[in-house]
């Protein structure tokens, strides 16, 4: 074996050859694909709101698999115990290489600005994602290295891994359509309601942002408290405090870093402009030209752009400029002028969800703004209604589990909690929502000054629900120390 130090996991281990001829996990880690990934940034423009936040999609890449390959591990026993008439490859070393490789290769491939560039240029344009293009990668470019293997850091198997069973637990299926039952279980280790993958970047992410307020995460509570039983991935009823922990660190996270409003603003800006970049730069299709995509990073971005502004010519020096005013000189095409958040503490269909034509309709009517508005809304799924579920028989788990439920499971008496535990989660969101109100930058002062002269003056926006982070309402430190001591 060999390791690397990590911040996080303070040690990771991986493969090395053993034999003339082997491929180990060393090889894929040097690979020019997994590479690639020390040159993207794991949260994307973040950094210009957050110094530190510079680490990158191959550190997380490495955690993952570390999470990954230990859960693994230590289900393989308890479903064979828990469904011994039920298929599992007969090799423990085999599962555990599988999800260490799929933890691995999960990010793949992502691009520059990461989920940015998916949703203003590979998705909108294309209709492909980061999860079609890793897919791509993995059964296309690595293939050759992945059909090699064959050796976990516990020892040798002999079958084969297709690169094509790594998909099922990378890319989000929209049922279990297809997955042997070991393969619909073990896929929420990678895409549960905590899975490996979650609970790696929100512990790096919190690291460096170094934002220690926003909660902490017992990585140990949680994973070794996790057990297959007959209603399929559960989780011990003694680790209950620490789920709920991890659920609110992670609403915080997306609170409070993933929504940031600035950050949000800079990522808006950098959005508008992209699709421009990439067809200067003639990228095409992502997925259809592999070899272009490769060397799409931040770092190639980042350079292209400021030396377009200095040394290009015609519209790559006007969009080089555009580029360079809000990466070096901090300075952004919009303005924010009003921002807010909504908790949902029951289903709610989302057309009945605030939209960007209800907040500009009703923003362009209190303020009477003429010129142009821009509203993001960012919506988090915090939890299902019904996170912990119970399943009467074989059959019923195949048909009705999905990736986000799991059991709740009482190890004491030998007993799978009802589906009447999740009053336990009544007080966590089942879904988060942000929005931000921009307006063209020579416009933000004004429109500021407008707002803020009419909430000095009473304004309220309770009854539209669009309150600010912090609320509307201050305590009257006039009032008697009863009142204060009620309240």
């Amino acid at each position: 074996m060999g390791c690397v130090r990590d911040v996080i996991h303070d040690y990771i281990y991986f493969t090395l050859n053993q034999n003339e001829g082997d491929v180990s996990e060393k090889d894929i880690i040097d690979s020019p694909w997994l590479q690639r990934q020390r040159r993207i940034f794991q949260l994307q423009a973040t950094w210009m709101v957050f110094p530190c936040a510079t680490h990158t999609r191959f550190q997380h890449a490495l955690g993952t698999m570390h999470l990954a390959g230990h859960l693994a591990w230590r289900l393989y026993d308890d479903f064979k115990r828990v469904f011994p008439n039920e298929y599992i490859p007969p090799e423990r070393t085999y599962v555990e290489e599988v999800f260490r490789l799929a933890g691995l290769l999960h990010d793949i491939g992502h691009g520059p600005l990461g989920h940015l560039i998916d949703d203003v240029y590979t998705w909108k344009k294309y209709g492909k994602t980061h999860e079609d293009i890793s897919a791509k990668v993995i059964t296309g470019e690595l293939a050759p290295l992945i059909e090699k293997i064959n050796f976990s850091p516990h020892g040798y198997f002999h079958q084969k891994i297709n690169p094509e069973t790594l998909i099922k637990f990378i890319k989000t299926p929209p049922n279990f359509e297809g997955y042997a039952l070991w393969e619909q279980i073990f896929s929420k280790i990678m895409l549960g309601v905590y899975s490996v993958d979650i609970i790696d970047f929100l512990l790096r992410d919190k690291y460096y942002c170094g934002t220690k307020e926003f909660g902490s995460i017992d990585i140990k509570r949680l994973l070794d408290n996790t057990v297959v039983t007959d209603s399929g991935f559960s989780m011990e009823k003694e680790a209950l405090p620490a789920f709920k922990n991890f659920l609110a660190t992670r609403m915080s996270m997306f609170c409070h870093i993933y929504f940031n409003e600035k950050k949000q603003l800079f990522e808006t800006s950098f959005g508008k402009i992209l699709p421009d970049v990439l067809k200067l730069m003639k990228v095409g299709d992502p997925y259809k030209n592999l070899r272009k995509y490769f060397f799409l990073d931040d770092y190639y971005v980042n350079s292209t752009l400021l030396d377009w502004s200095k040394r290009g010519a015609g519209e790559a020096r006007k969009i080089g400029r555009k580029w360079e005013k809000i990466a070096v000189l901090r300075e952004t095409p919009f303005a924010m002028v009003l921002s807010g958040q909504k908790s949902y503490f029951k289903f709610v269909r989302k057309s009945d969800l605030l939209d960007e034509r209800k907040v500009e309709s009703f923003v362009r009517q209190k303020y009477r703004i003429k010129c142009p508005v821009f509203v993001n809304i960012d919506v988090f799924d915090v939890r299902l209604q019904n996170v912990f579920a119970q399943f009467a028989d074989l059959a019923s788990l195949k048909k009705e589990d999905n990736l986000k439920c799991i059991a709740l499971y009482d190890s004491e008496n030998d007993k799978v909690l009802g589906e009447e535990m999740n009053k336990m989660l009544a007080d966590i969101p089942v879904k988060f929502l942000m929005w931000q109100v921009y307006v063209p930058s020579k416009y933000g002062k004004r429109i500021n000054a407008v707002i803020k002269s009419e909430s000095e003056a009473g304004e309220d926006f309770t009854d539209f629900q669009l309150d600010l982070p912090l609320g509307p309402l201050r305590w009257d430190e006039k009032k008697e120390k009863t009142e204060i001591t009620n309240a």
